[in-house]
């Protein structure tokens, strides 16, 4: 919402400026910011977040391959379910997910047992992604 209204800001700001050099500057910074919010909407609209626990080791949302010795440890809040990994302070949007309502207390379920086979400790708290 935020970046919508700043696209009204450049927009107002960049046709009704007499500056050459601050009209294109603006135009396409617009143009950025229209694109970054397409891609942002694109994403969250047509994107299936799927990602696999496997027995030692985590499939993320862009296939990449973590073993769980590099998974420190498991966040939940509320519905979203992050998995930390040792060293970083935010957890990889790759590795942040939540089930659909119909799915959460088997898939839930599932994270803790990933958890206990690990041994990985779960945490109920806020936490932060890394784009």
């Amino acid at each position: 919402m935020c970046m919508l209204m700043i696209e009204i800001i450049i927009f107002r700001s960049v046709f009704f400026s007499g500056n050459g050099v601050l009209k294109y500057f603006g135009l396409l910074l617009f143009v950025y910011i229209l694109v970054y919010i397409v891609f942002l909407i694109r994403r969250v609209l047509f994107s299936k977040p799927n990602i696999a626990l496997e027995a030692d080791h985590v499939i993320s949302m862009k296939n990449r391959r973590y073993d769980a010795s590099q998974i420190e440890c498991i966040y939940i809040n509320y519905r979203r379910i992050g998995l930390k990994m040792y060293g970083k302070r935010l957890v990889p949007t790759d590795l942040c997910f939540y089930f659909k309502r119909d799915q959460e207390t088997a898939g839930v379920e599932a994270v803790h047992e990933w958890a206990a086979r690990n041994d990985k400790e779960i945490k109920y708290k806020f936490f932060q992604t890394l784009a």
